[in-house]
């Protein structure tokens, strides 16, 4: 009974959730680490921004910011 609770109330975002979720789209954070700070699974992120008009990166596009990074020289 008690984690039925816990994920309807999981299951709603407050405007504190949705301004957090949109800085971190605007700072480039990963939607993984954007959904541990959050405590919500990576789809639920994802379906939120999208719905607030500010949706992440595919994950390919990420993956290739971090190898072409200069602080992974050190990789080629």
């Amino acid at each position: 009974m008690r984690s039925t609770v816990i994920a309807r109330l999981k299951s709603e975002w407050t405007e504190e959730d949705n301004a957090r979720l949109k800085e971190f789209v605007a700072q480039g954070v990963s939607i993984i680490r954007a959904a541990a700070a959050l405590d919500r699974s990576i789809r639920n992120v994802r379906i939120q921004a999208r719905k607030l008009g500010a949706p992440f990166p595919p994950m390919r596009i990420f993956r290739k910011k971090l190898v072409d990074a200069p602080s992974n020289s050190w990789r080629h």
